[in-house]
């Protein structure tokens, strides 16, 4: 079993994700990833309070974020693609938003109002997707760190990378045994049953002139020989 580094306390994981914040390859395991998402939150708190502003630096916040977002799908053997829509959808919901805040606020005549309306049901429209494409997401940076070495480098977790090593299932070389698993101590490796071999039946060889042949002779005929006639008695 691998053996797992001890979890980044708040600072520590906040210190490493900013010194990685334009860094898209790579991996990032869950303590680093978690503790700077609840920094961003807090922050994000703050600034929901200041009115058009505020709004702006979340979405450049979360922009920064989002190489750290995609080192934590990296860390879980996923790509990008699901942290790229959902931040293209944030960012639309965030103008939209913006644009409903300026119409309602410049509204004099009920179409204004009813123009508002219309771009804060898009901006919900908007979020439905966006907030289902989030869920998938956290579920997937809740997940722990693949301890061996993916396609985006070695897991930040598991440096030895033993436990759950991934198997190789790849196209044998050419003279290569296939291999079934890893053998325990003391078991033969397995090998392929070696088909029986077959002998032609051998022609009985002919004996050499004048010996007798083996096996089972073939009874002989009792020869008679004629008698010859005996003259009168004296």
């Amino acid at each position: 079993m691998a053996n797992a580094l001890p979890q980044l306390d708040f600072m520590s994981a906040v210190k490493l994700a900013l010194s990685r914040i334009k860094e898209m390859d790579g991996r990032s395991r869950r303590s680093e990833f978690w503790w700077t998402a609840l920094a961003i939150v807090i922050v994000n708190i703050i600034l929901s309070f200041i009115p058009i502003v505020g709004p702006i630096l979340c979405i450049c916040l979360w922009i920064v974020a989002a190489p750290l977002m995609i080192r934590r799908l990296h860390d879980t053997g996923r790509g990008p693609v699901l942290v790229y829509v959902y931040m293209a959808l944030y960012v639309i919901m965030q103008i939209l938003a913006i644009i409903t805040y300026f119409k309602a606020k410049n509204a004099t005549t009920w179409a204004d109002i009813d123009s508002a309306a219309g771009t804060g049901a898009l901006s919900l429209i908007v979020t439905i997707p966006a907030a289902i494409i989030g869920i998938i997401l956290i579920v997937f940076w809740a997940q722990d760190s693949q301890p061996f070495p993916n396609q985006f480098g070695p897991s930040p977790k598991y440096p030895d990378g033993v436990q759950g090593q991934q198997p190789q299932y790849g196209p044998q070389q050419y003279g290569q045994q296939p291999q079934y698993g890893p053998q325990q101590y003391g078991q033969q490796p397995y090998q392929q049953p070696q088909q029986p071999q077959y002998q032609q039946p051998q022609q009985p060889q002919q004996p050499p002139y004048g010996q007798q042949p083996y096996g089972p002779q073939q009874p002989q005929q009792t020869q008679y020989r004629p008698q010859q006639p005996q003259g009168p008695q004296q």
